[in-house]
């Protein structure tokens, strides 16, 4: 059975306490069907309001070379119970093969999940577009090369252009880049072909720090030309789209996982999916708390655990779970609640204070401290 094939699941064995499948999408719980419903999602888990689920790696399943915690257990409890998963990354290097390699390597199950990246959506960009077989330049890791191949088209390095015309440039991350493969991404692209970026990070989480991502090459090459790439991965639609179609699920049954608001956040906000921000990763819950109301996630938890405990909606937060402001003007930790239902409250507070005008303060450490009280798990 296929992902996409995989929608009528009763959640009953999966969770008791849920009486029926049904989809959930964004304001649902308030005003479809009124309080009955608002209380059955406080106690429901928030995966079981989804038939899809599309989910990050970096960050999220995995750091360097080990599993987050509880990401391998919660993401195996899904697939096994009918909710397919797909895996959606923007680092262009690797092949869906290896992702899945390495998945497995980390004891994720081997059936009901599959991976798509940011190279195949450059590719299924770039066939739309382009004649079967065009000859298309491919800088960047195996991926990018495969990518092209696998949507029919002729990936051609720099080193084998020659006299051989392209039609469109790929640039994908990789790590053995180079100079002239930069240089080449900027000739072309001035000389009229379609250069298509991946994905535009910034940065690239490493076991040693962050380290230069695609988006700083490409940055490189903008800066030495006039020319501007075309970018598909996260936050842009073309990733979550070819992901949906994977699933094969409709907006409002899909959720989006992720622990970077400016590409996973951001991105589900502009392709209409909910999502669930887990701090497992690159961003911090001082981040989450300023954020802008573009890169605000449906639900937060600590990490992908949460997939599996109840939560509503942060919108939805009724004002007896506000928190308030302490005389230091930051929101004040609530002493009762489990760490998820806490850890609510002290975001929408934050959000709720920030949107109607008021000062919270914004000291790294003492956000910090808010994370120790909350018993966050931090990236290493």
């Amino acid at each position: 059975m296929t992902p996409g094939e995989q929608r009528t699941t009763d959640f009953r064995r999966f969770f008791p306490e849920r009486r029926k499948p049904h989809t959930y999408s964004r304001g649902a719980a308030i005003g479809m069907m009124g309080e009955t419903t608002t209380a059955s999602v406080r106690t429901e888990p928030v995966i079981t309001r989804y038939r899809g689920l599309i989910c990050d790696l970096d960050g999220v399943v995995y750091r360097g070379a080990t599993a987050v915690p509880h990401a391998v257990e919660t993401l195996n409890r899904v697939t096994s119970h009918g909710v397919p998963v797909v895996f959606a990354t923007n680092n262009a290097s690797r092949s869906p093969e290896d992702v899945g390699e390495r998945l497995r390597g980390l004891g994720v199950a081997p059936q009901g999940w599959s991976v798509v990246t940011s190279s195949q959506a450059a590719a299924a960009h770039l066939a739309e577009r382009l004649p079967q077989g065009a000859p298309v330049c491919a800088v960047g890791g195996p991926g990018v090369a495969q990518a092209l191949t696998e949507a029919g088209l002729t990936p051609v390095r720099v080193a084998d252009l020659g006299d051989t015309p392209v039609e469109a440039v790929v640039q994908g991350l990789g790590t053995d880049v180079t100079w002239s493969e930069l240089a080449a991404v900027g000739h072309l692209a001035q000389a009229g072909a379609t250069w298509v970026a991946t994905n535009a990070d910034l940065t690239l989480p490493t076991p040693y720090g962050k380290a230069p991502g695609n988006g700083a090459l490409v940055a490189l090459v903008q800066t030495a030309t006039s020319a501007s790439p075309h970018v598909v991965g996260k936050p842009q639609a073309a990733l979550f789209d070819l992901a949906r179609s994977r699933l094969g699920t409709g907006q409002p049954e899909t959720l989006v996982c992720g622990d970077r608001l400016d590409t996973d956040i951001e991105g589900a906000n502009s392709a209409g999916l909910d999502s669930l921000f887990v701090l497992s990763g690159a961003c911090s819950l001082r981040d989450l708390a300023f954020a802008e109301r573009s890169a605000r996630p449906t639900y937060v938890a600590a990490d992908l655990s949460g997939l599996l405990a109840p939560g509503l909606p942060l919108h939805t937060t009724a004002p007896d779970c506000l928190v308030g402001l302490g005389p230091d003007a930051l929101p004040r930790v609530p002493f009762v609640g489990g760490n998820g239902k806490r850890l609510q409250s002290v975001v929408a507070t934050a959000w709720a204070a920030r949107d109607s005008g008021r000062a919270v303060c914004d000291h790294t450490g003492l956000w910090e401290r808010i994370e120790r009280q909350l018993g966050l798990v931090q990236p290493e």
